[in-house]
């Protein structure tokens, strides 16, 4: 485990000269890779001409791609077949930029039927699975969050029976705030099947919902912890600085990433 990135919100990059902004911000910091996010619900941009250009002539390399917002196993037919073409786009423009890592939404055919959604997201996953393979990316999918089907231990577990190929975007956060459960307990459970892992942090305090999500390694979060789980189970991927809160504006996001760097790097070999 040697890899550190951190999280660009495309919808915020213009052209390539944006992009390259980070990119430059992720050599001067000695960050191997910038992940490259895109938001569906405000249009995706895949150009080649935008994005292409801004990993030229650096070590920086683009950790990651991942797509949020598309129901992948939406039962309208026509919602279902633009997601395909969508995600193909976006599988297409990985493999241009030689990225090695991708993930996406699980979906949601129905709200109040697991296996069904298990069933439609298998065919799916497989079929995009596929041609990943072949294209030499690996996949996976966040749990939690709007859209997704995966919001229990309990679906988690029936889909990892039923598609032992599925891999996990986890962000401990996220397991917190969607899925209600404690982010120790998923990784131990689940920690050999963790294919892209995002840090945030969170701090609570009080019994009136009170939180805060503040820079990498000043919340509640045990990174020490964490990291050890992921080396425990040889996790040789990236571990991604995720800005949030205050942090995600873009004039902040820097100083939360040079500030994470710092607590995360004392538990990587780079």
């Amino acid at each position: 485990m040697k890899k550190l990135g951190f999280i660009v919100e495309m919808k915020d990059c213009k052209d390539a000269a944006d992009l390259r902004r980070w990119v430059d911000l992720a050599q001067q910091q000695g960050i191997d890779g910038v992940e490259l996010l895109f938001n569906s619900k405000c249009g995706v941009d895949f150009s080649l001409d935008k994005i292409k250009p801004a990993f030229e002539n650096t070590p920086v390399e683009p950790a990651a791609c991942g797509l949020w917002w598309l129901n992948t196993i939406s039962p309208d037919p026509d919602e279902r077949a633009a997601v395909r073409r969508t995600m193909l786009e976006f599988l297409d423009m990985a493999e241009a930029i030689g990225c090695r890592m991708a993930f996406f939404n699980t979906g949601e055919y129905d709200p109040e039927d697991p296996d069904k959604n298990i069933a439609e997201f298998k065919k799916e996953y497989l079929y995009y699975k596929d041609i990943a393979d072949k294209k030499g990316i690996k996949l996976a999918c966040y749990l939690g969050h709007g859209g997704n089907f995966v919001h229990s231990r309990g679906i988690l577990d029936k889909l990892l029976k039923e598609v032992p190929e599925f891999n996990i975007k986890l962000d401990p956060v996220g397991i917190m705030r969607n899925m209600k459960d404690d982010p120790y307990e998923i990784m131990k459970r689940y920690a050999n099947r963790i294919a892209h892992f995002h840090a945030k942090d969170i701090f609570r305090y009080g019994d009136d919902g009170w939180e805060i999500e503040p820079i990498v390694g000043m919340g509640q979060l045990k990174w020490n912890v964490m990291l050890g789980m992921l080396w425990n189970v040889g996790y040789d991927g990236y571990i991604i600085i995720e800005p949030h809160g205050v942090w995600a504006e873009p004039e902040n996001r820097w100083k939360h990433i040079v500030l994470a760097k710092r607590h995360l790097e004392q538990y990587m070999i780079r």
